[in-house]
């Protein structure tokens, strides 16, 4: 009697639609492969750097990799036995799959950490320190939750992987079906005819546990993220990223199980294969976590232009106003520095001047006069929020400097720098590190770096992922008594010992240039755009109020004058 174990395999279908899905196999693989390479050679830019890429990118391979065994499934699957073929489909979504999912919705869940952990440069209170934990001394508990978030989420992630392919191996074992000379007896295939143990074969409880963790992540885990991210409005296209690939993976499990189980999909299995419905879901993982970031690159590249070009051409008018207005009155030079209106940040906007603000003049204004705003945008919307602290942190620190200084003086100037140094630039203690070349760091590391390792010891912040933390800057540093640092409260012992010579209050002029250069060509854009369309809903929200209080008004009156006829 013929069966699926004694079937021959077949030759392979050439047809119109193995043809199609081999050409679609080939030129998606090809345009995924490209737009990684082109975010990896680009990863320095603000715009992908934060996003962890090695992360998003490992999920990204593990479910490409299954994507393709599904389009090549139709021209060259039955070329494979059918019994051996299922048992690829089963460890392919038993294991390989979830453990793609799993690492995907962490590189999701990344994205809410790093928006919370921007939360902190909008409140600039001194957060409590926590005692670490010290090595073998300490529960395993203890050392889990010393992990920075990327480790601790990998080894939940593994230790679920372990107990999902122990079971899934233990239920292969079990199920005769793909073994009928061992396996619990009862679990044999069934079926009358060929197709209908093809069809068995596919189906059946040692499924479940693939159909299990998969309803886990894409129906509690996804329904989360969304939850969390729907109320944060990044510039980056992050959200959008996040809530897309959780939304489009939502059909995924139970249309696996409809096309699975209900017979009216039979004529569609035939060329759409169930667990076509999961790589649809993997085909916008893909274009949201790879294209996303592509389209937001090219977006960066071009604002970044336009803000360089439309800074330059004020300059040069400036500069023109200013020569032509000095032979003149002095009024005239007046005229020429009012160019830029002097004004608090709040109210900068009130005017629409268009490009006239996408200058540097501006830039400076809104940092020494009112940078409130603008630290509250990069930190919640651009997630840039180092940026604008350091530079108003860098100033604050300027203003102490005078021509003759005390010992005492220029030590406290060190220890101030060094608080600004380990905050905002050394590789091992910043959360956020600015995005500074290895020349500037390893000069700045000169100066530093010794006091920073006698003060904070050493830190648990790997240099290759210096976002991927768990615990605050200030928590990983001795702790003495706290002292007022230029508005900011701290928490770090005090450095005592020798002061480099290369330190004055140049220290920080090449660093405070660039970073306000990155904030003018990435930041601040995004924020006047922001203000000025706060503007214009205000405006039209009020001329929509003054509009309905004059109809309403005017319809007042004539009730009141047909009251008056009546009467």
């Amino acid at each position: 009697m013929a069966s699926v174990y004694t079937l021959p395999p077949s030759p392979p279908n050439w047809d119109a639609v193995g043809i199609f899905y081999i050409s679609w196999c080939a030129t998606w693989t090809t345009l995924v492969l490209a737009g990684m390479l082109f975010c990896w050679l680009n990863r320095d830019l603000p715009v992908l750097k934060i996003r962890g890429l090695p992360l998003s990118f490992g999920a990204i391979a593990f479910l490409h990799i299954y994507w393709i065994l599904a389009q090549i499934t139709y021209p060259v699957g039955a070329t494979i036995p059918p019994v051996l073929a299922h048992d690829i489909q089963y460890f392919f979504m038993s294991v390989w799959f979830p453990l793609g999912v799993a690492l995907f919705h962490a590189s999701n869940l990344r994205f809410l950490r790093v928006a919370q952990l921007q939360r902190q440069f909008t409140h600039p209170t001194p957060r409590r320190v926590e005692p670490g934990c010290n090595g073998g001394k300490v529960s395993w508990l203890c050392r889990l939750r010393s992990c920075d978030f990327t480790k601790r989420s990998l080894l939940l992630i593994g230790l679920g992987m372990v107990v999902q392919l122990l079971l899934s191996i233990g239920m292969w074992v079990a199920c005769r079906k793909y073994h009928p000379t061992f396996g619990i007896p009862g679990t044999e295939l069934r079926g009358a005819t060929v197709l209908e143990q093809v069809v068995e074969l596919g189906r059946g409880w040692e499924w479940w546990p693939s159909v299990l963790w998969q309803v886990v992540w894409t129906w509690i885990v996804a329904p989360f993220l969304i939850w969390r991210a729907w109320g944060i409005r990044d510039t980056m296209g992050w959200r959008t990223q996040t809530i897309g690939c959780c939304i489009s993976n939502l059909h995924a499990t139970p249309m696996f199980m409809i096309a699975s189980y209900v017979s009216a999909f039979d004529r569609v299995n035939k060329y759409f294969i169930p667990s076509q419905w999961i790589h649809l879901s993997i085909l916008m993982f893909e274009i949201f976590t790879v294209f996303v970031p592509v389209f937001q690159v090219f977006r960066f590249r071009a604002q970044q232009k336009k803000a360089a070009s439309v800074n330059a051409e004020w300059d040069t008018f400036s500069t023109a106003h200013t020569l032509c207005a000095s032979s003149s009155t002095e009024d005239g030079i007046f005229a020429a520095k009012s160019s830029i209106p002097k004004m608090r940040a709040v109210d900068l906007f009130d005017e629409d001047l268009g490009d006239r603000f996408l200058t540097m003049n501006v830039l400076e204004q809104v940092l020494s006069e009112d940078p409130g705003p603008l630290q509250d945008f990069s930190a919640l919307r651009d997630f840039s929020g180092e940026n604008i602290a350091f530079l108003t942190s860098v100033a604050r620190w300027k203003t102490s400097w005078t021509e003759k200084l005390s010992n005492e003086q220029k030590r406290r100037l060190y220890n101030a720098a060094l608080e600004i140094y380990i905050d905002y630039i050394s590789p091992k203690d910043a959360e956020f590190p600015l995005n500074l070349s290895s020349r500037e760091v390893k000069r700045l590391k000169d100066i530093f770096e010794r006091a920073a390792r006698i003060v904070c010891g050493e830190s648990n912040i790997d240099p290759a992922t210096p976002f991927d933390i768990e615990v605050a800057p200030f928590e990983s540093c001795e702790v003495d008594s706290p002292f007022e640092l230029y508005g900011r409260a701290t928490h770090r012992a005090r450095y005592h010992g020798e002061i480099p010579g290369a330190f004055d209050a140049t220290v920080f002029d090449s660093i405070e240039s660039h970073i306000k250069y990155l904030v003018l060509t990435n930041t601040w854009p995004k924020f006047v755009d922001e203000m000025q369309s706060r503007r214009r809903r205000r405006s039209t929200e009020t001329a929509r109020t003054e509009g309905a209080w004059k109809s309403g008004s005017t319809l007042t009156n004539r009730i009141m004058h047909l009251v008056h006829q009546v009467m």
